[in-house]
């Protein structure tokens, strides 16, 4: 523990230079700050400086002990106080002792040691009191940050799941929640691009980024009166205010950007007159933000009073034989026009629920990979266009323009690798090593051990086989790993690590992972949307 300072009290300058001789000969434990002769000086003293002890004589000029005693009492309640005193002011001594001073001596009985004894005792006093503090302190915190976790829980989960009205009544009275006496709106706010900013990973781990936008919200939103947050999951937070105040959106969406570097949009719930109503609510601010699929550039906010009713009875809204003729004659500026027009005209009527507009664009995939089979491959040997697969970047993409501009980039790599395929015939070696391959997708596979079965060194074959095919063996074989998983994936019968090691890995999380990298979606997420499941 640091010295502890001290300031000496005394109208006889024989006495402070006593004290002062005294003192420092005890060790290092004790700093003097100082040396007055009256309270008014010494209250002078402890407005600049903060003390831990003050020793101080009962009869003084212009303020006397007892009065000094009574300020440092009412305005520094942690500075210990120590009494000097003549043998005629025991009654003196008396009132200071009720008045909490902590010691006394005799200044004409001063023996080195006991001053310095009754001093240490002074001091492991308040050093024990410090540290009782502290633990209570951090006590409390700790009390107080369970409550507000156990507080934030219950209500995602009024949030998240139909709840009873016992339920709600459980979570506003066990932690005294006040009402809304105008109604509420649930607001969700959403980081944008979140799988990228893991991915950057410049707020070091998820929860970190989650807990500081969550903290940034929060003081925020202390400014615009009665609320409430919880944070949800996947960069999501949601919020229950008495209104949906777009000035606080936009002040929380300046304060994202400026602070933090990142863009927030919001979905508003439609003005609720119940907190019995949670669920509902949040389920109409979910449908609000998703909307924002179809936003324009600088739309943030989205209202679920403004998202139209979708047509769920929508057919494809293209033409599958007219782009087939497109593809098949290699015409770029045709294809562009046909998705262009599609895609202008969803934009203008948002009739089509998200997700189904996804899964048009994955099947709108499809027909591409379907013009590939001829050519033994697939999309997935397609060079990547922006680092990502088609799947993933149609199932990641939040908005339809997203899509959209990640489709059109994509053709023209699609069309060259079609038109050199389609003209090119592999060496028998590579045909070999492709054969093998598809035969051993369940197999550990190594590339010096193709190699060596085609009679080549493992660098040769590597040059060779890129050269050829396009695309490096290890790719080839994750490529052709995943299309195997996909077709298995479709058999409920089949366990998700069963279908793991029918295609070579061992390790079910590393196949999951490298699933979606190229899917957009985790193998169980496939699986239900292959099967039609929710």
């Amino acid at each position: 523990m640091r010295m502890l300072r001290l300031l000496i009290v005394d109208d006889e300058i024989l006495v402070r230079i006593g004290l002062k001789t005294i003192i420092p000969m005890g060790g290092d434990e004790f700093e003097i700050v100082g040396e007055v002769a009256s309270g008014v000086e010494a209250l002078e003293v402890l407005e600049r400086t903060p003390c831990d002890i003050v020793l101080t004589d009962i009869r003084m000029p212009d303020m006397d002990g007892l009065e000094l005693l009574e300020h440092i009492h009412e305005r520094w309640p942690d500075t210990k106080t120590f009494i000097l005193s003549n043998h005629s002011d025991f009654a003196y001594v008396q009132k200071a002792l009720r008045l909490g001073a902590a010691e006394y001596i005799v200044k004409l009985e001063i023996e080195p040691e006991e001053l310095m004894r009754k001093l240490r005792s002074v001091r492991d006093k308040l050093i024990d009191e410090r540290e009782k503090r502290r633990e209570a302190t951090q006590l409390a915190s700790k009390a107080n940050r369970y409550g507000s976790e156990v507080r934030e829980k219950r209500l995602r989960e009024l949030l998240l799941a139909p709840a009873t009205k016992r339920e709600t009544d459980e979570w506003l009275n066990e932690f005294d929640v006040p009402p809304f006496p105008s109604g509420l709106n649930v607001i969700l706010a959403q980081i944008e691009q979140y799988d990228r900013l893991l991915a950057d990973n410049r707020f070091q781990s998820e929860r970190l980024l989650q807990f500081t936008v969550g903290n940034v919200l929060t003081e925020l939103l202390k400014k615009y009166g009665r609320s409430e947050l919880a944070t949800l999951d996947d960069g999501r937070f949601a919020i229950l205010y008495e209104s949906a105040d777009f000035s606080m959106l936009d002040e929380m969406r300046h304060a994202a950007h400026a602070f933090l570097q990142l863009t927030l949009v919001f979905g508003v719930s439609r003005p609720q007159h119940s907190l019995y109503l949670l669920h509902g609510a949040y389920e109409e601010a979910r449908v609000a933000i998703e909307h924002l699929f179809y936003a324009k550039p600088g739309e943030r906010i989205s209202l679920r009073a403004d998202v139209p009713d979708y047509d769920d009875a929508v057919s494809e809204p293209w033409d599958e034989t007219r782009m087939e003729r497109l593809i098949e004659a290699y015409d770029e500026p045709g294809i562009r026009e046909l998705v262009a027009e599609w895609t202008d005209d969803v934009m203008k009527r948002r009739h089509i629920r998200p997700a189904a507009m996804r899964q048009m664009w994955i099947r709108l995939t499809d027909v591409f990979s379907r013009s590939l089979k001829a050519e033994g491959t697939d999309i997935y040997a397609v060079p990547l266009y922006d680092g990502r697969y088609p799947h993933h970047a149609i199932l990641q993409a939040e908005k339809l323009a997203e899509i959209y501009g990640w489709f059109v980039g994509w053709i023209p790599l699609f069309l060259t690798f079609k038109r050199e395929r389609n003209r090119q015939k592999w060496r028998s070696e590579v045909q070999t090593v492709v054969r093998l391959i598809a035969d051993r997708l369940h197999l550990p596979l190594k590339v010096s051990e193709l190699a060596a079965e085609v009679g080549f060194t493992e660098n040769y074959l590597s040059i060779l086989f890129k050269k050829e095919t396009g695309e490096t063996i290890t790719d080839m074989i994750t490529r052709m790993r995943m299309k195997k998983a996909r077709d298995l994936l479709k058999d409920p019968e089949i366990k998700i690590y069963e279908v793991s090691e029918q295609v070579g890995y061992s390790d079910p999380n590393h196949f999951s992972r490298s699933f979606k990298q190229l899917e957009g979606m985790y193998p169980t997420e496939f699986r239900k949307l292959a099967l039609g499941k929710s």
